[in-house]
């Protein structure tokens, strides 16, 4: 899997704004689609928690990174007190999930729609949403 080489390096390294440009390389994404979706998520708060998820799932810092993806990361030795301490990580985790929905989904607004709500059919108003959402910020990035 792609995503232990750069989560190694990065390990313990906050730098580079939290390594948006770095992931958005690594994971061939758009380094502002990466801040605005940190900016719609969290807004840039790296400690951000959210434990209101209907489906009894949480997300974890900067990016949001949902815990349905832990048993996953935890291959690679990324716990979700990695993603809370480790801005990069949480960015590098989140431009793989992103670079994933985009060779699922395509490059479109179903793809970047999934990064929050993901891909159940009866999701597509929320994706639709939330896809809105990011593009108002990515413009005002």
């Amino acid at each position: 899997m792609k995503i232990i080489v750069p989560l190694m390096l990065c390990y313990s390294s906050i730098s580079n704004a939290f390594c948006f440009n770095e992931a958005a390389l690594y994971y061939n994404v758009n380094s502002n689609l990466l801040k605005a979706i940190a900016r719609v998520e969290s807004d840039f708060d790296s400690k951000a928690m959210n434990y209101a998820n209907s489906n009894k799932t949480y997300d974890i810092g900067l990016m949001q990174i949902n815990s349905i993806h832990l048993p996953t990361l935890k291959k690679f030795k990324i716990t979700e007190s990695v993603l809370i301490n480790d801005p990069c990580v949480n960015v590098y985790v989140g431009a793989w999930i992103l670079s994933d929905n985009f060779a699922r989904y395509g490059f479109n607004d179903f793809a970047l729609g999934a990064y929050n709500a993901g891909g159940s059919a009866n999701k597509q108003q929320a994706r639709e949403r939330y896809a809105n959402k990011v593009k108002k910020h990515l413009t005002q990035e």
